[in-house]
């Protein structure tokens, strides 16, 4: 009987294990397969966890947390305007909590994975970056599918334009991994690979992507270069996408001039009947105010998961005609206000939004006490640590427009990354 049990928990093992290898390739294929492979992987997990008693105690804060959001999320559903609307994503939100221990709990008992998902990795950000270049010198990528927008990349997203967003989120789960397997591959083509990568998110003209990992790359790098070679890195780059954008049209138009236009919009009334005045983000100021006014309505708790797409219709309306006067074009619906934290304020309220903005600050306060070792050469750096817990950091980040914060395919990027933090981390504490 005992031998049966052993056996079935590693065939288990796994199953789990070979699902979590194809689940980068999962979610280039699309939402079904990357939301049918973490639900598998979670039961899975399910029936298999109570083998080990001592994850289950090493983990306990981090389920019990997520287990107070989630019934919050579910209460707060249930007495929502959109009841079925709202309980259709808050109730089967569980399966990322549970993914986030089962991606842990693979990582800390198979110990031939981590080796093999390194190199996944590495297998899969080369096709993109193959597939990515091609498309941008021929126009159509290695499927012979064309551009969509002369500005814009897809690769083998196709018609979906995120491959930028999915390099920006696949980058420190990569930079990990090589920590992690010091062995594996010569340093120098690791740094070639984070040069063709970013160069290619900028080449995407995913801006908010390029902005996000510009940003992990300048937190990462005094744990990762010294002061010289980081100096030498940003002329290179500065130099190389200077020059892409005085060569090519397409990419000056959507980093310069479309930047321009839809970053900072200057008022202009001839008739001088309002004055006149800079307005930022003038593409999103619409679904902004929208989510203030949901938020305003309704303080503590919100309007209720995905409920932002029906109760935008309701704004206010002497803001919306404030608006329309300087923006007459200005949208303020859509199915989420593109920014995770105004998204979590008017759906989830002040409650919500504290969940996710402590956890933000509480790993921006860990990355200082880093840089704070870092500078008093207090402790040895671990390198994984530093990319994984700035990646998630960069990922959860307040200030930058954002899909939404309830999106199956975010989620699934999110809470992977998650799962990676709470392995690193725990062997982190230990030392």
């Amino acid at each position: 009987m005992i031998i049966k049990r052993i056996y079935l928990y590693h065939k288990f093992l796994f199953i789990a294990s070979l699902l979590l290898l194809l689940f980068p390739a999962a979610q280039i294929s699309g939402p079904f397969l990357t939301d049918f492979f973490l639900i598998l992987i979670a039961i899975i997990f399910l029936v298999i966890f109570n083998q080990d008693k001592e994850f289950i105690i090493s983990k306990i804060f981090f389920f019990n947390l997520f287990i107070i959001f989630y019934i919050f999320l579910v209460t707060r559903s249930v007495f929502s305007d959109s009841v079925m609307l709202s309980l259709k994503s808050s109730v089967t939100y569980i399966r990322f909590g549970i993914f986030s221990l089962a991606v842990f709990f693979i990582l800390k008992n198979n110990k031939n994975f981590i080796r093999h998902f390194y190199i996944i990795l590495f297998i899969t950000l080369i096709i993109l970056l193959f597939d990515g270049y091609f498309q941008f010198f021929t126009g159509k990528n290695i499927f012979g599918w064309k551009n969509v927008r002369p500005d814009r990349l897809g690769g083998l997203f196709f018609e979906e334009l995120i491959l930028g967003s999915y390099l920006s989120k696949i980058l420190p789960i990569f930079l990990t991994f090589t920590f992690i397997n010091k062995k594996v591959l010569n340093r120098r083509y690791i740094l070639l690979i984070i040069l063709l990568t970013y160069l290619l998110i900028f080449l995407t003209g995913e801006r908010s992507a390029f902005i996000l990992s510009t940003f992990y790359l300048i937190l990462i790098s005094p744990f990762l270069i010294k002061l010289k070679k980081f100096i030498i890195f940003l002329i290179l780059v500065t130099v190389s996408f200077s020059a892409l954008i005085f060569l090519s049209k397409d990419i000056k138009s959507r980093y310069v001039d479309q930047m321009l236009l839809h970053g900072i919009y200057k008022t202009e009334d001839i008739n001088f009947k309002y004055q006149d005045r800079v307005i930022f983000m003038p593409d999103h100021i619409g679904l902004f105010t929208s989510a203030i006014d949901i938020f305003q309505k309704n303080i503590f708790f919100g309007s209720g998961v995905k409920t932002f797409r029906i109760n935008c219709k309701y704004t206010d309306k002497n803001k919306i005609i404030s608006l329309k006067k300087e923006l007459p074009t200005v949208a303020f619906c859509s199915t989420h206000p593109h920014n995770y934290y105004l998204q979590l304020l008017a759906e989830t309220g002040i409650t919500g939004f504290l969940f996710i903005f402590l956890i933000f600050l509480k790993l921006s306060f860990n990355y200082l006490k880093q840089m704070y070792f870092l500078i008093n050469n207090k402790k040895e750096i671990n390198k994984s640590y530093i990319c994984i817990l700035t990646g998630l950091i960069v990922m959860i980040w307040p200030l930058t427009t954002s899909g939404s914060f309830f999106n199956n395919w975010i989620c699934s990027n999110l809470f992977l990354t998650i799962g990676i933090y709470l392995f690193i981390s725990s062997n982190e504490s230990k030392n």
